[in-house]
């Protein structure tokens, strides 16, 4: 049902839901609802629905949660910038992830690490 590129970007947005070692329910919200409102996945043919983002949340939350904790966390990071360096919505995929940090009422150091890594390495800073 997804795309490799809104795979990417749905990895890229959950990486942040994960980053400072803490699952709040109100991170899974505001990902689901802010994710389905991202240009490339409203773009397709079939757009998913907010039932579609939280199984493929629950679906990938292993895998995602998994190489976060590895010392090759970067270079999988990384990887997903680079696949996603030629996308326009840049800005509104940062928006997201800012989102999702703040919805626990808190940014931890490490969300602002990933958003900052992912500017830079897409010359936004």
């Amino acid at each position: 049902m997804f795309t490799t590129e809104q795979n990417n970007i749905l990895s890229l947005i959950a990486a942040t839901i994960f980053a400072d070692k803490r699952v709040f329910a109100s991170e899974i919200e505001a990902f689901v609802k802010a994710a389905r409102n991202l240009r490339p996945l409203r773009r397709s043919k079939n757009a998913p629905s907010e039932a579609d983002i939280l199984l493929w949340y629950e679906t990938n939350k292993p895998d995602i949660q998994g190489k976060i904790s590895t010392p090759y966390f970067k270079d999988w990071y990384y990887d997903l910038l680079e696949k996603l360096s030629d996308i326009p919505e840049k800005n509104s995929i940062l928006e997201v992830m800012q989102e999702v940090s703040r919805a626990d009422g808190s940014v931890h150091v490490s969300e602002r690490a990933l958003m900052m890594l992912a500017k830079r390495h897409w010359g936004l800073d």
